[in-house]
């Protein structure tokens, strides 16, 4: 199929650059094989992505503890937002798992429809003596899709077994920068953006490569232009990323963001899994959540550079 569809990486493939190759040649070529070769791949992806959670060890523990830290959080303070490039269902079960819900942008309804105005809405616990926010309520904002969403014509449902044709997820390609700018991902990036500028935020990346441009590039121009947003950085090659500085396979966003840091702007980096991470996370119910967590990173050692 590489000779086919002339892709010429074979001694270091890479999948993002090969499925590219084949829309490419199926622009083209109306090549039977190359197409359902291709449809093949996506419902690999669309089963790795589904399956390892239905294994009877599958750990999902350091999500339940994320959002048992800081989703629990004071009334007062506004939701937890998680934005996943990933597109499993991880949070959605850890969530469940612990009562809690997640505002994902989906209606209320018998057959849940993708509606932005969704995140407007919020949830409210109704006493005698008045109503106050309910507690466990986050946002969650999957940006590259889900295996739990499809297409139907022009809306966006839940469907708890999509298709490989009518999965909404942008698969790994050059051409995901293309398909963020449209829905349902052009509401999410755009609620992505907004929530760079706001002020006292705090930005938590973990086990994200930076080698997507529309997501990386407002990330290093949000901590030049918000001086409240606080940012951490955590890969467990964090180390290496820095010393790499764009080579050997780390993204050149690792360097720009290690020069930033030199300057005095509010960036972290942690060298740790995402389990390390959650682990040094406090519980968020009674602080201000910004800047309790940028003081537990500076005491486990997350210095800056």
């Amino acid at each position: 199929m590489a000779a086919t569809v002339r892709y010429h990486e074979a001694l270091n493939p890479n999948i993002e650059h090969f499925l590219s190759q084949c829309d490419a040649y199926l622009a083209f070529n109306d090549d039977a094989a190359v197409r359902a070769f291709v449809s093949d791949v996506k419902a690999i992806i669309l089963d790795a992505c589904s399956a390892f959670l239905r294994a009877p060890n599958a750990d999902i523990s350091a999500y339940r503890h994320l959002l048992q830290k800081l989703a629990r959080r004071r009334v007062r303070d506004p939701r937890l937002k998680v934005f996943t490039t990933n597109y499993d269902m991880c949070f959605e079960t850890a969530a469940s798992d612990l009562g809690m819900m997640a505002i994902d942008g989906f209606s209320y309804t018998r057959r849940r429809r993708f509606d932005g105005r969704h995140f407007t809405y919020d949830i409210v616990r109704r006493e005698a003596e008045g109503h106050e926010f309910a507690e466990g309520v986050f946002q969650l904002l999957k940006l590259h899709g889900s295996v739990s969403w499809s297409r139907d014509g022009k809306e966006i449902y839940e469907d708890a077994t999509p298709t490989p044709a009518n999965a909404c997820l942008i698969y790994p390609a050059k051409g995901k920068y293309q398909q963020a700018f449209l829905q349902p991902h052009l509401e999410l990036l755009s609620r992505y953006l907004e929530f760079l500028r706001q002020s006292n935020s705090c930005l938590i990346v973990a086990g994200f490569g930076f080698n997507d441009d529309h997501l990386s590039e407002p990330i290093f121009s949000a901590i030049q232009s918000n001086p409240s947003l606080k940012l951490i950085l955590c890969d467990f090659q964090c180390i290496t990323h820095l010393h790499n500085r764009g080579f050997h396979g780390s993204s050149a966003y690792w360097g720009r963001f290690h020069d930033l840091a030199k300057r005095g702007f509010d960036i972290h980096f942690i060298s740790g899994s995402f389990s390390d991470l959650v682990s040094h996370i406090p519980h968020l119910r009674t602080a201000s959540p910004a800047e309790q967590l940028a003081n537990a990173v500076k005491r486990i050692g997350g210095q800056r550079s």
